[in-house]
């Protein structure tokens, strides 16, 4: 009340005070707590109670999620997650029976880690965190939380080295690729994979494409040769390859193209035959119009200059 009371006498209608630099008006948080509102680490801790609370129906605990998304868009409020004791129920939520609230907490997270540093150095404070994320990812029953994961995945580790070794640890590249090659895997031989397993290689072309985006953002960034020799031994370039002949997303094709172009560049390069795949695939996809690489019309000149860089490569 002091506060308000000092602000409001130096900001009166008076003439002289009209000339002399006025304060700011006090904090929305002071402000909210002298008339009655709850400022927003409580309307967060209160968010949270409601989703742990198990006599509370499943739409109330969408809405509390949706509440608490929206407030950790703000950096303030994603950072004040630890000191409120906030993370560690939060990541449980990952482990839901519910398939509709691991999405949720998948999104939440993603959000708030997203271009976040201290956050992303917090989620890593819990060790099961990205491992669980990785199980959503690759095999959720639900499609909108394995999409929500992999938006997760890639705010957590985008521009953060701890980050990626936490899930190159976990075995985040086995799940990437594997999330990569199902629908190739899936076309050569479904007779060949077990029943119990099937729903692995049945991958949503939604969640395939999300998958090669957070690929493309690994790649993306130094040191380049390890990722590279990973990327081979889980057998992925072949699978890379047989996305120019199959994917049907121009974006998608933009970042293939970008990561066999780091492949190209690297020790090993490509074998005479996987050549001939990529010639053969960039060319579909051209035709197909899936690369805009005319230079009187691209609007792209990043991606014409990759396409033509890889295009020589392969020669």
């Amino acid at each position: 009340m002091e506060k308000l009371l000092k602000w409001s006498l130096e900001n009166s209608n008076d003439a002289s005070a009209a000339e002399n630099t006025r304060q700011k008006a006090p904090d929305a948080e002071v402000l909210a707590q002298l008339f009655g509102q709850p400022d927003d680490a409580a309307l967060m801790k209160e968010a949270m109670n409601v989703i742990l609370d198990p006599a509370v129906d499943i739409e109330t605990k969408e809405t509390a999620f949706d509440n608490l998304e929206m407030l950790v868009e703000n950096l303030d409020n994603a950072n004040n997650l630890e000191p409120l004791n906030l993370w560690a129920p939060l990541i449980e939520q990952l482990i839901n029976p519910s398939p509709i609230l691991r999405k949720y907490a998948c999104w939440v997270i993603g959000t708030a880690v997203q271009n976040n540093p201290k956050s992303q150095a917090a989620l890593l404070m819990y060790p099961h965190a990205i491992p669980n994320l990785l199980n959503i990812a690759r095999s959720d029953v639900s499609k909108e939380a394995r999409l929500k994961a992999m938006y997760c995945l890639s705010s957590a580790i985008r521009n953060h080295p701890a980050g990626y070794e936490s899930f190159k640890n976990a075995e985040g590249w086995k799940a990437l690729v594997q999330v990569i090659k199902s629908e190739a895997e899936h076309r050569i031989s479904q007779e060949s994979i077990a029943e119990s397993e099937r729903h692995l290689y049945e991958s949503d072309a939604d969640i395939r494409r999300r998958s090669i985006f957070l690929l493309a953002g690994i790649m993306a960034t130094e040191p380049l040769q390890d990722k590279i020799d990973i990327l081979r031994s889980l057998s992925g370039v072949p699978s890379l390859l047989e996305l120019l002949h199959i994917e049907n997303s121009s974006s998608a094709i933009e970042k293939v193209v970008q990561i066999l172009l780091a492949v190209a560049k690297s020790e090993a390069g490509f074998l005479p035959e996987e050549k001939e795949d990529i010639k053969k695939g960039l060319e579909r996809s051209k035709k197909e119009g899936l690369l805009d690489v005319e230079e009187t019309e691209s609007e792209n000149k990043e991606l014409l200059s990759e396409w033509r860089q890889l295009e020589e490569l392969v020669q």
